[in-house]
Formats: C-alpha cells, structure tokens, sequence
C-alpha cells in the first residue's frame, strides 16, 4: 500500500458491524461494535455490531493506549479490549510518523480514531446504518456507518493537518492521507471513510438525521480540538511554520519590493525625453552662434578664402590656448624625445639589418615554443566562471564536502500531430466516472513507442579500454548496493518499467468497467505516493528504486493547462554519477557517447524528440571550433589579400596621360611581399601571445583563437599602411639615400604609431583587471600581441622595408626582386607619381565636401549629437544574459533541446542551502546534535522562527519572488521522526538484541522480534539528546526507505545518503553506532522554471540574498549551490563590470594620449571623446539588433576601444602637427594625409574580413562577430572620418608654432605641396 494514511484508515476502523437498521441506543457509555465480526471481504479485518455498555478498562488496555489516547486511558471504561487497543497502535504509527512533527497535529488526528475505537461514549457520535447478518446467524456484521462530526470538527480538524509537510517526498502529508494530490475537506473525509483498504464505509453526514431510537446522536464538537497553531500543554512547542504557517508560527514574510515603475514624461521614456531637451537646447544655441557668424560675414563682405578662415576661427585660437592651459604652449618635449629616439633605433636598424632580424627570431621562437604547452578549452566552466569567483569556489567546496551533481542525461518527448483524447475514468465511488482529457502522447501507440525507446536507451552499451559499459555501470543508485537500480524519473515507472503493465486490463465486477493503463496513470498522477492502486491489479506508483516519480520532472507543458494529464510532453531523466576527478568520468563520458550515438540514430514519424547529455555542449563547442575554421580561414585569406595588394602603389602610364594602370610600373610599386611579411608579423604576434601564456600554465579559448587575430589584424594593419603610405607619399631629399629617407620618415610616423599601440596595450591591460575569464583572458592575450606586433613592425618591418625601399629605388619588380623593370618605367626627371586613386578620392572629394561648408559641419555635428543622446537612453534598456543556444552551431542537435527544455519544462534545477558547521580550523561554530543547534536548522515543532528550514519554507510560498518552487527536504525534521520510539515493532530506530548481529542496526524489514527500539521510551518534545543524535545518525543515513513490513518511509538513504557530511567517531558502549559529529549538511528544494537569462540571474540573486539573511541567525556559514550558479554570478554585477572596464580602458586611452600627445590636454580629450562615442554609439546599436550584454559582447566593446584609438588617434595627432594657419585647414590637412590610410587599413581591411563571417554556421558569429563588428567598423570609420575631423575645426586644440625641424623638409614639403597641393583649393 503506497498511502500511509489508507493505511491508518484501514486498520483502525477494526470495530464495526451490522445490517440495515439503524442504531437503538444512543446514551452515554454505551458502544456500537466490537472486534470479533466475520472476516471483512475487502480487507480480511472482522468487526461486528455491538450496541452494548462500555466495558470496564483493564490493565494491558490502559497502558496500550496511555500515550496514544491519555484521555480515555484516564477512564474507567472503554468501548474495546486490549487487542483492538494494540491493533489502533499499530494502526497509527504510519500516520505518526508523517504527523508527529506538528504534535497538535499529531494529536488532532489521532484522537478522532481514539474516540471512535474505544470512546465509552461511541453510540452518541456513531451509528451504524448497514448491517449483514453473520454466517452462522448469531450476530451481524458492520457493513456502513455514520460518524458524527459538526462542521467546525471537520473544518479544524482537516487545517490543522492539512500542511504538515512530508520533507523527503517534497510535498504535504495531506497527499498520503487523502489519496490524492486534489484534496479538500470533503474529499479527505470521503477518502477516510471509503476506500479499497477500508474493512467497511463510513459516511459523515451533515445533519443528524431524525430516529426513533432510545436517546439523541450528539455529534463531536470542535472544542475538543486544537488549532494547529496552538500549544497542545503549557511545556508543548507550537507547530512550526513549515507544517502551520500563522503569523505565531512564522518569522516575517520576506520584503517583496514593489514593481519598478518605468519613469515616464508625458507617457514617453523619462531619460530619452530629457537627452533630448538638453540636445534641443544645444542645438539652439549652435545654431544661434552659427547665424550671428554668417550674419557677421555678410555683413563685412569677406572673400570665400577668408570666410573660411573667419568660420574655422569662431572659437578662436586664443580662447583654445586659453583652455588648453599654459602647459600646451609650444611644448613639444614628448615629442622632441620620441623623434630623436626612433630617429637613433632607425638608424641603427637599416644598418645592422640582421642583428635585428635575428634578435626578433629568438625573441618570437621562444615565444612561440610555449605552444608546446598550448592547451585549448571548450569546457563551458572554464569559458565563463573565474577560479577564483563565489560560486566557483562554492562549487569546488560542495564537490569535496558532498558529491559532484549528476551527470545529466535528459530526453524530452513530443507527439505534436497526435491530437489529444478523451477517456472515462472510473476511479472510484468518490469520484464516480470522469470524463477525462489525455494529450497524445498518451495514447497507446505512441506511449508504447516511447516505452521502447527508454528500454533501447536502458539497454545501451559502450567500450572502453576492451570493457563493455552498461548503464547500470554508470548510473546514479540511490539505494546502492541494496537496491541495484538507477534513478530514472519517467511516467514508465509508474509501471515499474515493466512494459507488459501497459496492456493489464482489470475488469471491474461492481460496475463492469475494464480499468486500462490510463486509469493507473490518473491514479499516479493524482497520488505519486501510491503503493497499490487497488483498481489496477494492486500496481504501487512507486519507481523501481522505490522513490516517487514526481509529475512536474516526469512530465512537461502542462502548467498553463493545469493538467498533467494534458502534458505536451514525457520527460525522460537518468541522471548519472559525477566524480571530481574528471578521469573516473571517463566511463560516463563513453556511455553518453553511445546514448548520443543511439539518439541521433532514432526516428520515428509520429515523435519529435530532443536529448542532452552532459559532454554534449562541450562536444558540440568542441565541433562549432573546428566546423567555423574555413570561414575564420577564409575571411584571414581575403584580409591577408587586400592588405597585401593594397599596400603597393597603383600608377598610370606617364606616355599616355590617362588614369590607365600601368601592369609594369606596378610590378615595382607593388608590396605584395611586404604585405605578406606584414601579416606574417600579426599570425606570430598571436602565437607568441599564446605561447607566453601557454608557458605560464593558462588554457586557451575559443573566443581567443577567433577573435585576437581579427583585433591584431585590425590595428597592426593600420600601422603598416601609414608607415608605407607615408614612405610612398615622399620625396627624397637632394642628397639622401633611401635608408636617409627612410629614418626621417618612420621618425615621424612612429610616435603615431606608438600613440595607437601603446593606447591599446595600456587599455586591453587595464580590461584583464576584469574578474570574468573570458574578458580577463581576451584582455591579457590581446595586451602581449599587440604588444609584440608593434615591436615586430618597428623592428623587423622596418628593415624589410628598408630593403623593399631600396629595391624600388633600383626599378626591380617586387617578389622575384633580382628581375629588373625595362626603361619606360623609369620615372624621369620632374616627373611626379600620381597618388593612389582612394588617396585622390580622400583629399580632393570627400575633404572639400566635408569641410569647406559650414552648413554641413554644422549638420554633421547635430547628427552625431542626436545619435549619441539616443544611444546613451538606449543603454539602459540593453538585456543582460546569453541564450545557451546560441552558443552552439546552428545544426547542433542540443539546440532544439533548450527550446524544448524552455517551453516544456515544469520545474527549475535543484538549489541546496549548505549550512557549514565547522570553520576552516576544525573548530565546530555550531553543534548540530545540541538542541540550540538543532533548533537553527530544523523546521518543526519548537524550531527557530527563522532556522533554516523555516526562512526556505516561507520564501518559499512566495515562489514568483523568491525563485523556490517548494519547500525544502529536511533531512532533520525526518530524522526526528525516525528517532521516534512507538514500540519494538513499528520504531524505524531499532537494533538487534541478540544473536549474531548483536548492536547492529535492524532494518523495518527485518525479523522483528529480536529487534528492540534504540529509544526506550517517548523522549522530550519529540527531539533525541545530544548523545543519542549523534549516535544513531549514521544507521538514519544507511537505512532505505520502504513500504514492506510495517513500512519505514522514514529512512534517509535515499534522499539524504549524500546531504550530510559528518565524522565517526568509535563509542565506547556496545550498543549503537559510531558517534558522528556534523561538519556540514545541506538542505535541498528545487527553483521555479527558468527559461531565460533574467529567470536564472534573478534565481541565483534570490538564493543569495537568502543565503545571507540565513547567515545571520545560524552560527555558521551558509551558502547556496545550484549547478547553473556559476555560469550566472557574473551577470549579477556585469552592469558595473561593463562601466568599469570601458571606463578603465578609456581612461587609460585618455592618459597615453596625454602624455603621447606632448602633454596637449585638448588632443587627448578630443581622441577620448571619440573613443568613448564610438562605445556609446555601438552600445545603442546593440539596443537595435537586440544583443545582449555578456562577456562575449564585453569582449567586443574592450576590443572596440582598441579600434576605436585606430580610427581616431592618426587624425587627431597629424592635426596637432599641422602648421596650416586654421583649424579647418589643418583639419583638412590631417584627414588628407591619414584619412586613405585609415580608410584602407583598418575599414576595407575589417570589412572584406567581416563579410566572410556573415556565412558562418555558428550563431554566436553571426551575432556577436558579424553584427556586432560590422557596428564597430562602421561606426569606428563614420566618428574618424566624418565626426573627428568636423569636431576638430570647431574645438581643435591650438596651432603648432614650433618651427620645423630642417629646412632641408620644409624645401621639400613646400615643393611636393606646389606640385600636388594636399588642400583642395
């Protein structure tokens, strides 16, 4: 029998009998049956009709029933002898060990069976009203009764029992005693009354009937009850709140904070409207200052050339300088120090050429080597949870104190084409017929089909190291070594995986129905604590491993129906054993092997299915690593292309006079070779990086190896093509050589180009302070390669260059460089090369057009004001998280099952509150066996208000606050329970007495006899002392839970085998096991359905909010672990890591340029200002295209800085340079020298690359690669080329005064500017 309340029911009423009259007598101390009836068909108990006087008590029935009934005990006379005494004992104590937790409870429920088995009074409440007479003929048997009791007794007598809860089931107690999930008042006492294990009916009728019969039916008052929050004495302990929730019994409800409201102006979003009327009033007054500047013109009739310079100097220069400070006046020390440095290294290395080129071999080789050591990781904890971070510590100290959480092995199983069905239930005279909706999978073909395929999967088989591996080999056994089967939660074990259940038909002979298997699933579904379905063969519900099949895991899609029989899908769950060290899971990892193999083989046209195993996210990461290497290889080809072709020079035949390309002057121009050695320098860069870090132990990523090529590509390139462009955009002095040239350039450029590299290893530096791993570890590697790719291309570039110069110089083609270019290639004297086509549409179309008109700066700096107010109200309406799935190719077979696991699943993940009772010392803060220790953890009668058990259970009942879909299991208040001494028979505590076993533990389905109780007798307030709780705790721990014999539920093997970690220790006595002191102990509920990154960062936020409030009333630490925390800790404060580490790498872009920028406040402000829009702005974009933020886009936004510093610094830093007399000349001039280099190193450069990843298979590229870098790019080329340069002619810092350096370069650039003016007139 599965329902310990039937159990109760059935046994107790023992005392009844009669025929169809009604009752005679109805006095005081008179009586309605007696125990020596026929043999009852239904149950085998006899009863028989006995309205006589009350007997005399005697001795044995006085003491039998002192603890269980005082109050008849106390009498003189009972209604039942000593063996009906002895029978209502035995009868209860299944029911006392669900209820005895609550005592008020306890002794509410027992005292209706007390009264109506041996009350003296028993006629005035009971009256039986269907007698059969015996087989002999002498008496009659009891076939129906009626019980007495006024509606206030029912009513106070069903709440005070109705949430005593039953922790290891996880559900209340009211379910076992009411048979069903569906209870009520009504059905509890129709249950009660009439079902398959009671020897006769009981009705309880409403109203007392009117009778003839000598006296008056006097039904029980409710006086004689309590309610449960009362004290049942004066030294009694109330009910706890967990099985009495009343403002006595509870601490106070947690602090639900209202609903944020959204803040509104005028019905439209507050922080939008308010950016807007500050940029409105911005604008007004530019425009305002702009017309009085046109009116001041007109009005003084200037010329174009000086309206140009009137407009560029309306903030005039004396008011900059004035800004600017002292410290900017002609302070040039910085970079006085930088040209002499670089002028010296310069020399030095085009003229020992290969001591630096051997030098770097050595340097780059022993980076590289510690690729010997590189280690690639795709395991998702190591990509987002730091080793250092709360929860990862919290997990590796659940993992050593407890055991790891299973391996997950999940089926989830649809029949979406399979419509629904209705089926008649005849349940039983309670219920009657229900016409009763199932969905399709169950009907019975399709629930035959997912039968066999949990058989197919129990049935597979693995190799490994020539071993056969089962499942059994690697399932998780509750019950092991007793009980050898896994823990599989799935509707098939409400038919104990037996497949021939499903086609048992029980014909009913009382109403000539056939019950089917659906009558046995409503059955369990209504009762999953059922042990014996008695309209179905006697089928228990209970699982092979002896546990309850829980609804809400074995079934799925259901909840907005509010029907699990109307379930959208079975679950299949085989959870499986996980072990610390990783190299015991290797025999797991093969059986998943298998299963996924067996999986992916199966098919069926009527079921749609999708399936997970542990390794499968890893595996499938594993897979999208290798299965995206052709695209990252191809968009790498087309960037290595272009730059390799676009760093040469593209000229046209001086004969013709037209813009044709001249394929022979081009063979000398060209620097395919050097582009190529350019790109080389980026690939070792990355390798170097990696290899230093592989020296040093750290695991490579995956967003590493795809994304630090593109980020050193991206602002390695740039370098490259500024130094050549600026080589090729020259002239040599009268009486230079090449490398003479060339030393006077790259001392030019190179600040430049130390401005953008050190801006960005400072700024990826500062990102690595980040505690996320995938940011902290992006930060560090990105920081060396950047690095070392600057000091490549200083270095060694720098001499290939000096060689590549000086073949030019020699008119030999490029690559086959001994081949020499015939005659007409040569330039003559005079002559002049073009410059490049992007060079000519850069200076003479986009500057003159961006430029040379007020109207359309004016418009250009409203339009990026406009867009950076709008970005900045978008930010806080970015969503935070990222989708699982997402993170998985596109073909993964594990992406439809988070969909499914989303919309399908009905419970949360398991949560476990582990209190630590002892310090990092050894030292105990809290003694869990003392009463003051028991009472902070545990949640029954005379607990904590606020213990443990109590603070989860209340945040409990607020699920859709707190995150907790039930209670917690309470392997304490169970413990309690099963300490519980009733006598030798029924105590789950018992030890042999004699024999071979002699102080060993006997188990509830041993040989009773020669067993005895651990407790002798009733201890105090239901609770051990300190000695006996630490001396039988681990017998509690060993012992199964069981329903044969006399049906110990209480065992804690199962659910508590792994929930406590103590220490043994040898007593002295014979008699008990080891003395065992608690070092920790956990206390386990499960989160509501998560099915989105908010649900799981508000569960793990929830959780440890409660963790600390109960911190503070338990001497020790707690903490809570679910296995999704440590994935989602980061994103409780990822708002505050994204601010910090933008703002730290900003501000370190800010102090470089400051100090690069020969200490020019305004030039660093400015190159910052457009650094920090440029994020801004890709920020809003991210709004747009609905990407969230997590540490994959935070990778992104570290890396868009770096570009950003690309896109801006060149600019800004030629502009500072410049020696044109106004800022809109010089704003030209640098957009004119830098502009073609920017735009074609680092914009077409990134795009052609991008383009490719447009293609690829994995989401996350396609999301946060493509979309998201396009943003960057885009952005990044729009604020350098179109923004910068506008907002550089209206607060560009102050002019260079400094004079030249030579006037052997001021002959030479007046004379190249005579010949191809960089200003368009």
């Amino acid at each position: 029998m599965s329902i310990l309340g039937v159990v109760v029911v059935s046994l107790l009423l023992l005392t009844v009998g009669g025929q169809d009259i009604n009752t005679r007598i109805h006095k005081p101390g008179y009586c309605m049956m007696k125990a020596d009836g026929d043999p009852s068909p239904r149950t085998g108990n006899y009863v028989r009709y006995a309205n006589e006087p009350a007997q005399p008590i005697d001795f044995i029935t006085k003491l039998v029933l002192k603890d269980l009934c005082p109050d008849i005990a106390a009498g003189e006379k009972v209604c039942c002898d000593s063996s009906q005494a002895a029978t209502l004992k035995g009868s209860v104590a299944a029911a006392q060990s669900l209820l005895t937790k609550c005592e008020v409870s306890w002794k509410n429920f027992v005292s209706l069976y007390c009264k109506f088995t041996c009350s003296p009074d028993q006629s005035l409440f009971v009256n039986a009203t269907d007698l059969e007479l015996s087989a002999d003929g002498t008496f009659y048997n009891v076939e129906r009764v009626s019980t007495f009791l006024t509606n206030e007794y029912k009513s106070k007598y069903y709440n005070s029992i109705k949430d005593v809860s039953l922790p290891s089931a996880n559900m209340k107690a009211i379910v076992a005693l009411c048979g069903t999930t569906k209870c009520d008042q009504n059905r509890f006492f129709q249950f009660m009354g009439d079902n398959p294990l009671s020897p006769f009916t009981i009705d309880y009728p409403t109203e007392v009937p009117d009778n003839k019969d000598n006296g008056t039916i006097v039904p029980l008052e409710a006086e004689t009850l309590k309610f449960c929050y009362e004290k049942e004495t004066n030294d009694s302990w109330r009910c706890s709140c967990q099985d009495c929730p009343s403002e006595l019994t509870c601490a106070a409800p947690p602090n639900i904070p209202a609903p944020k409201s959204p803040f509104l102006i005028l019905g439209f979003d507050g922080p939008l409207i308010i950016l807007l009327i500050v940029y409105l009033a911005l604008f007004l007054l530019c425009l305002v200052h702009l017309s009085i500047n046109i009116h001041y013109r007109r009005l003084n009739q200037m010329d174009p050339m000086t309206r140009s310079a009137s407009i560029a100097s309306s903030i005039s220069e004396r008011h900059i300088e004035v800004l600017q400070g002292n410290i900017n006046k002609g302070c040039r020390i910085v970079d006085q120090i930088l040209h002499n440095f670089f002028t010296s290294w310069a020399t030095f290395a085009v003229s020992h050429p290969w001591t630096v080129i051997m030098c770097a071999v050595v340097v780059v080789g022993a980076c590289c080597g510690g690729m010997y050591f590189f280690v690639l990781t795709s395991a998702p904890i190591d990509l987002w949870s730091a080793p250092l971070s709360q929860t990862r510590l919290e997990k590796n100290k659940f993992d050593a104190t407890f055991v790891p959480f299973y391996r997950t092995t999940q089926v989830i199983i649809t029949a979406p084409n399979v419509p629904s069905f209705n089926y008649t239930v005849h349940r039983d005279e309670l219920d009657g017929p229900v016409e009763q909706t199932f969905s399709g999978v169950f009907r019975k073909d399709i629930f035959t089909k997912i039968f066999n395929l949990q058989a197919g999967i129990m049935s597979v088989t693995a190799s490994l190291d020539n071993r056969t591996i089962g499942v059994k080999d690697v399932c998780f056994i509750p019950l092991a070594p007793d009980v050898n089967e896994c823990a599989l939660i799935s509707p098939f074990q409400w038919f104990q995986n037996n497949r021939a259940s499903v086609d048992v038909v029980v014909t009913d002979n009382k109403n000539g129905h056939n019950a089917t298997y659906l009558e046995h699933i409503y059955r369990c579904v209504s009762s999953p604590l059922e042990t014996a379905d008695g309209s179905y063969d006697t089928m228990s519900c209970m699982t092979t491993f002896t546990g309850p099949a829980q609804v809400n895991i074995a079934l799925g899609g259901f909840s907005e129906k509010g029907d699990p029989l109307q379930a959208d899908a079975i679950v299949l769950s085989l959870p499986l054993n996980n072990h610390k060290n990783e190299s015991l899971n290797a025999d797991a990892e093969a059986w998943e092997s298998a299963f996924i193999e067996y999986m992916r083989g199966w098919s069926d046209p009527d079921i749609e299915l999708a399936f997970m195993a542990e390794r499968s996210i890893e595996d499938e990461l594993q897979r999208e690593a290798y299965q995206d290497i052709f695209t990252v290889a191809l968009s790498y080809f087309l960037m290595f292309g272009y730059v390799a072709i676009m760093l040469g020079k593209v000229s046209c035949c001086a004969e013709t006079g037209v813009p044709l390309y001249c394929i022979r002057r081009w063979l000398v121009d060209a620097k395919i070779s050097l582009g190529l050695a350019g790109v080389m320098f980026v690939l070792l860069s990355v390798l170097g990086s990696l290899g230093i870090f592989s020296y040093a132990g750290y695991k490579s990523t995956v967003i590493i190896m795809e994304v630090i090529p593109f980020l050193v590509l991206a602002v390695g390139v740039d370098n490259i093509f500024i130094l050549v462009q600026a080589v090729q955009r020259d002239y040599l002095l009268v009486g230079e050589t090449g490398n003479e040239q060339l030393v006077r350039i790259f001392a030019d450029v190179a600040p430049s180009m130390l401005l953008s590299a050190a801006s960005e290893v400072i700024a990826f530096a500062c990102g690595s302070l980040s505690s996320q791993p995938a940011v902290h570890d992006f930060s560090l590697y990105a920081s060396v390669a950047v690095l070392l790719n600057f000091l490549l291309q200083v270095s060694v570039f720098l001499v290939l260059l000096s060689w590549d110069r000086q073949r030019e110089l020699a008119e030999r083609v490029d690559v086959f460089c001994c081949v020499g270019a015939s005659s007409d290639v040569h330039l003559s004297d005079g002559e002049t090369r073009p410059r490049s086509p992007l060079y000519l549409l850069v200076s003479k179309v986009w500057v003159p057009a961006l430029l040379n008109t007020t109207v359309v700066r004016f418009i250009v700096m409203s339009f990026f004001g406009l867009t950076f107010c709008l970005s900045i109200a978008a930010i806080p309406h970015l969503s935070i998280g990222l989708d699982q799935q997402l993170a998985l190719p596109k073909d993964s077979y594990v992406g439809p099952y988070f969909i499914y696991l989303n919309k399908y699943l009905e419970v949360g993940a398991p949560v476990y509150f582990v209190v630590e009772l002892e310090d990092d010392q050894g030292n105990y803060s809290l003694n869990a066996s003392s009463l003051t220790g028991q009472n902070q953890l545990c949640g029954v009668s005379g607990c904590n208000v606020d213990s443990v058990v109590s603070l989860v259970n209340i945040y409990a009942n607020f699920s859709d606050f707190s995150r907790l879909a039930q209670p917690p299991n309470s392997w304490i208040d169970d413990y309690f329970d099963w300490l519980e001494p009733t006598d030798e028979y029924y105590s789950c505590c018992r030890y042999y007495s004699g024999g071979e076993k002699e102080n060993q533990f006997c188990a509830s389905t041993d040989d009773q006899e020669s067993c005895s109780m651990c407790i002798e007798s009733e201890y105090d307030h239901h609770r051990p002392t300190s000695q006996q709780f630490q001396q039988y705790l681990e017998w509690y721990l060993k012992d199964n839970p069981t329903t044969k014999g006399f049906g110990c539920t209480k065992g804690g093997h199962a659910a508590y085998g792994d929930a406590v970690k103590y220490t043994a220790v040898e007593r002295s006595d014979k008699k008990g096991a080891a003395s065992s002191n608690i070092s920790a102990a956990y206390f386990m509920t499960y989160h509501t359905t998560c099915r989105n990154s908010s649900d799981f960062i508000d569960a793990y936020r929830q959780a440890r909010n409660l963790s600390e409030l109960i911190k503070q009333n338990v001497n020790g630490n707690v903490y809570p672990y679910s296995v999704f925390y440590v994935y989602y800790e980061m994103y409780v404060t990822m708002v505050n890591q994204v601010a910090i580490n933008l703002s730290v790498c900003i501000f370190a872009v800010f102090i470089v340029s400051f100090v690069l920028l020969n200490f020019n406040f305004m030039s660093s402000v400015i190159t910052t200002t457009t650094v920090l829009m440029i994020t801004v702005n890709v920020l809003g974009m991210m709004y747009l295209l609905n990407i969230n933020i997590n540490p994959v886009s935070l990778v992104n936004l570290v890396m868009s800085v770096g570009i950003s510093v690309e896109f801006s610094s060149h600019i800004t830093r030629s502009f500072s340079l410049s020696r044109q007399p106004g800022r809109v000349d010089r704003a030209k001039e640098a957009l004119a020298k830098t502009g073609s280099s920017v735009l074609s190193g680092i914009f077409m450069t990134k795009l052609i690359g991008i383009s490719v990843l447009a293609f690829a298979k994995s989401q996350i590229f396609e999301i946060y690669y493509f979309k998201m870098y396009v943003c960057i790019v885009l952005l990044g080329m729009l604020h350098g080329l179109v923004f910068l340069p506008v907002f550089l002619t209206f607060f560009g810092p102050a002019r260079n005064t400094e004079p030249l350096r030579t006037s052997g370069y001021k002959k030479i650039e007046t004379e190249a500017n005579e010949r191809d003016p960089i200003l368009p007139k």
